[in-house]
């Protein structure tokens, strides 16, 4: 008996470790995925708001959680 239950222990352990590396950590934590890419800023709007183009495409960022303000 006991050694059935070391067995099925085992089993269990062993599915556990082939499911972390088989499931990517940004699937299971809802993590953001970082990827560079070149852009050419066209404009500064305000201290966090900016315009970029990369390409043909002009698009408008605000960066989040900064403080611009002074004081």
């Amino acid at each position: 008996m006991k050694v059935l239950n070391v067995l099925i222990f085992l089993l269990i352990f062993n599915t556990f470790i082939l499911l972390r590396f088989l499931v990517s950590e940004a699937d299971i934590t809802g993590k953001a995925v970082y990827e560079r890419i070149a852009v050419n800023m066209t404009r500064a709007i305000d201290g966090d708001t900016f315009v970029y183009e990369t390409g043909n495409i002009s698009q408008s960022v605000r960066m989040l959680g900064i403080n611009t303000q002074i004081g």
